[in-house]
């Protein structure tokens, strides 16, 4: 029989009745009360029972003409997640037909609404229904979504190597960075000297971490450039749609509205990087209508900004190296009129780093030409294995003559060549280019003054002459026994 509930009319009766009446009225009450708040669990129960695990109500179901008893009814898209995964039911359903159930889909890391052998692209659309909708049914990108969508199909081969959402990072790197593949960050570098280093958009989160954004890469030249023992993080930011042009063995070619950046710092104990690092400045070379222009950004003591500065600074800096031995050196910022003194060719500044030869080797774990080809970055380039190699000075396996050579080169070739400001002022014919044959350079005719020159105590007259304040000893002793073979 049905409860029912009590009207308040009926309930206000015991109000004046007698005692007993009284009592009696409130018992039922209770008993309405109680008879009510029965009725509405019984029916919450019915209206929340999913039978088949499909993520609709029964009731839904029954409204909606589908069958709550069927787990596949109705037909979901490959993106449709609202299942119950442990509803025996659902999970022993094959929803998508291909011959695998729902559970063994989950187990698989595949979609239990796409038939994968259905999908060539992987972008979980049916080839069937591509071609009905007409989207590509080859292309993992067409048609574009959302940053919401999950339904792709990870272990395409197809899918995972494109790049969805055009941020230079594939598909399956995307998915291995925990990043999302249709999401891109799109944040492109402003390629103008504001006040403010953080307002050219190099970098993202705290400046000091030296995190570029996903549309600025990072670089490393094969052999180390000299500056006070200071480490050094280069990048480069190219326009949206921009690239490099290789340009055989000399600097590629950068377009309009390309930043390159050298961030100079010391980590306070060579022995473990995790207790910090002082950033001291980050020099700008900016291409705008054919020309390069450059600027320098000297940080603040408290690591969080680095300005626009166009004058000299003296830092003190105090690190412990990968001896254990404390050292200290006074950092020279130099000022903004120096920098053409090593920027400047015939008249024209330029860069000096990013050559084909000197970028033509695995750092972070990937040949760099290579790298910058893969993500469309560099054209024009030959196989990596037909360009050739700057080599590293500090390799001691590698033979002295090139060894040597790859020094002056980083060192001190920006002004001993062809154009060099040094050449240009003073008439001098000897150069220093890696790839200017021996006999070619006149360095035999120089030797004396090479080694006078990097071993003077003089400062300020001591090479290499512009960022240093000390005499690098590794690479006197290098440029010396190099001399003393040429005697």
């Amino acid at each position: 029989m049905k409860r029912v509930c009590f009207p308040p009319q009926f309930q206000l009766l015991g109000i004046f009745s007698s005692k007993g009446t009284l009592i009696l009225l409130v018992s039922l009450l209770v008993i309405g009360f109680y008879s009510c708040t029965t009725d509405r669990s019984v029916d919450s129960a019915d209206f929340e029972k999913d039978t088949d695990g499909d993520g609709i109500m029964d009731n839904q179901e029954v409204l909606n003409g589908t069958n709550k008893n069927n787990p596949c009814d109705p037909v979901q898209n490959s993106g449709y997640t609202s299942y119950d995964a442990l509803n025996i039911l659902w999970s022993g359903a094959d929803c998508d037909n291909d011959g695998i159930n729902n559970s063994h889909e989950l187990s698989n890391a595949t979609n239990p609404y796409l038939n994968e052998s259905l999908d060539a692209d992987g972008d979980g659309i049916e080839n069937a229904l591509e071609i009905q909708n007409g989207t590509d049914k080859d292309n993992p990108c067409d048609p574009a979504q959302s940053a919401a969508y999950t339904a792709f199909n990870a272990s395409n081969s197809i899918w995972s190597t494109a790049d969805c959402d055009a941020d230079g990072i594939t598909n399956g790197d995307e998915i291995a960075n925990n990043t999302n593949p249709y999401l891109g960050s799109n944040i492109y570098s402003i390629p103008e000297f504001l006040p403010k280093l953080s307002e050219l958009q190099l970098f993202e989160g705290p400046l000091a971490d030296l995190k570029l954004n996903d549309t600025v890469h990072e670089y490393n030249v094969s052999t180390p450039l000299f500056t006070d023992y200071a480490y050094i993080f280069r990048s480069i930011a190219l326009p949206n749609g921009g690239q490099m042009v290789y340009n055989g063995q000399d600097l590629l070619l950068f377009p309009d509205n390309t930043i390159l950046a050298k961030t100079l710092y010391y980590p306070n104990d060579e022995r473990n990087y995790a207790l910090g690092k002082k950033v001291i400045e980050t020099q700008v070379l900016i291409k705008k209508n054919g020309v390069w222009n450059v600027g320098n950004y000297f940080w603040n003591d408290e690591q969080t900004e680095a300005y626009l500065d166009e004058g000299a600074h003296v830092v003190q800096i105090d690190w412990i190296d990968n001896l254990g031995n404390d050292r200290t050196v006074n950092y020279k910022v130099s000022p903004k009129i120096l920098c053409f003194q090593c920027h400047n060719n015939n008249g024209s500044t330029r860069p000096i780093g990013p050559k084909s030869r000197a970028l033509n080797f695995v750092h972070n774990g990937k040949n760099q030409i290579q790298y910058f080809i893969d993500i469309e970055l560099l054209t024009g380039a030959p196989d990596v294995s037909q360009i050739a190699v700057l080599p590293d000075w500090s390799d001691n396996s590698l033979l002295l003559e090139d060894r040597a050579r790859a020094y002056l080169d980083v060192n001190c070739a920006h002004c001993h060549q062809p154009g060099g400001s040094y050449n240009t002022n003073y008439g001098d014919s000897f150069e220093f280019r890696f790839e200017t044959a021996f006999e070619d350079s006149n360095i035999s005719e120089v030797k004396v003054a090479i080694r006078d020159r990097m071993a003077t105590q003089i400062s300020s007259y001591f090479m290499p002459l512009i960022g240093t304040t000390v005499i690098h000893k590794e690479g006197v002793e290098l440029i010396n026994e190099y001399i003393d073979s040429l005697e």
